[in-house]
């Protein structure tokens, strides 16, 4: 079946140079871009199409009934007069640069895994082309030799330090003081450029590569969390298929050990989706990393398929609830509420609650109100390189 051959088209969208934009314009400026991005994208959507953030940049779409390539550029010439304008700031002209990917479904599915990752990859031939938009198909895929290359590239850039940790601090939704931080992956290649995660680790996770990355993650955020105040903690992403290898419990008790870390500072954040298919078996693992004494949070929390047995059976300390219901939740009931009864029901289970995509006061003043526990997003700051994040948080929240 054809990309137009289904019944609408998904689309993932991204704002160009996030990363680049923010280090020239400064965190203040790029908070008030972004949220200009969100706010032409949420007006190219039409009523009644879905949307959600799958992403810090990435905005992902169900255009409805767009079942044909003369449907699509219309829509995409309606995007790409969206963006004509640049931004005014401060007597600066900024220009607004997106790329999309789009591919078929039958539906309005925003949490259709396989739909998005297809998107994804047509977004990144859009991207590496410089041109708007690209439709999923053959030549989207990346060729077996293409991905043994990038494998050979991820190996190589673990053993010659190419991998970097940026921080984004956590805060205290009440008091807002800094809690700590979560640890986020940048690989910054021997070609200049810095590439996130949805990037690379994909690949990765299909390769043992993901190993070593992961196991370098964790030592390297034990390390850096030793030279913290004794207050604050980190948390480290942890690929699912890691879970099940028992080698991770002894890297992360001989990290604490080296480092003279307190087990409780760290905090592993595994994805709600991995346990729908095996959740007895990630049960146990999740218990015995507990066991070691660190604290699991569940990330994503939302796109899942819970119920109230995996409330009351899951061995966690917090969830995280996903940015796609955080940010867009002043101006949708339906996620304001979705919300808010995470948050009840997660302190019903004597759960923490961290709201992930807080982007403005309003929001962060909402969420307080709702007793969430922990804040993070760009109104505090975005992911920063390490000297950045401890010159701006950690001397500020140091014990006088």
């Amino acid at each position: 079946m054809t990309a137009f051959a289904a019944r609408s088209m998904l689309g993932v969208v991204e704002l160009l140079d996030a990363d680049g934009l923010a280090d020239t314009h400064g965190r203040d400026s790029f908070t008030r871009m972004r949220d200009t991005y969100i706010e032409r994208l949420k007006n190219w959507a039409r009523a009644g199409d879905p949307w959600r953030l799958v992403g810090d940049n990435r905005f992902c779409v169900v255009l409805s009934g767009v079942t044909s390539p003369a449907e699509l550029e219309l829509a995409t010439a309606k995007l790409a007069r969206v963006f004509e304008q640049p931004y005014e700031y401060l007597g600066k002209s900024i220009p607004l640069e997106v790329a999309a990917g789009f591919t078929g479904m039958a539906g309005a599915n925003l949490e259709n895994d396989i739909a998005i990752r297809q998107a994804s990859m047509a977004l990144r031939v859009a991207r590496s082309s410089s041109r708007l938009y690209e439709v999923y198909g053959p030549r989207c895929e990346p060729s077996a030799a293409d991905e043994r290359g990038l494998v050979r590239k991820l190996e190589a850039a673990v053993e010659l330090g190419e991998l970097e940790l940026y921080f984004q601090p956590k805060v205290h939704a009440g008091f807002r003081n800094l809690l700590g931080a979560e640890a986020l992956m940048r690989w910054h290649t021997s070609e200049r450029e810095v590439l996130t995660p949805d990037q690379f680790i994909g690949v990765a996770e299909r390769n043992e590569v993901i190993k070593p990355m992961t196991w370098w993650a964790i030592k390297s955020a034990i390390s850096r969390l030793s030279r913290w105040p004794e207050g604050l903690s980190i948390a480290v992403n942890i690929a699912p298929t890691l879970l099940l290898d028992d080698e991770i419990l002894a890297v992360v008790r001989d990290s604490l050990e080296i480092h003279g870390v307190a087990a409780q500072r760290l905090n592993l954040e595994v994805t709600e989706s991995v346990m729908v298919d095996n959740q007895g078996t990630m049960f146990t693992q999740l218990a015995r990393l507990r066991e070691l004494g660190v604290k699991i949070s569940i990330d994503d929390f939302g796109t899942g398929f819970s119920s109230l047995a995996y409330f009351r059976d899951l061995p966690a300390d917090e969830i995280k609830i996903d940015k796609g219901f955080v940010i867009p939740m002043l101006s949708s009931k339906k996620d304001f509420a979705i919300v808010k009864a995470v948050i009840d029901l997660a302190h019903n289970f004597s759960l923490k609650v961290v709201a992930e995509g807080v982007e403005d006061e309003d929001i962060a003043t909402s969420l307080t109100k709702m007793r969430c526990d922990v804040l993070q997003g760009y109104l505090f700051d975005r992911p920063l390189i390490i000297e950045d994040f401890e010159k701006r948080h950690i001397k500020q929240a140091a014990p006088r």
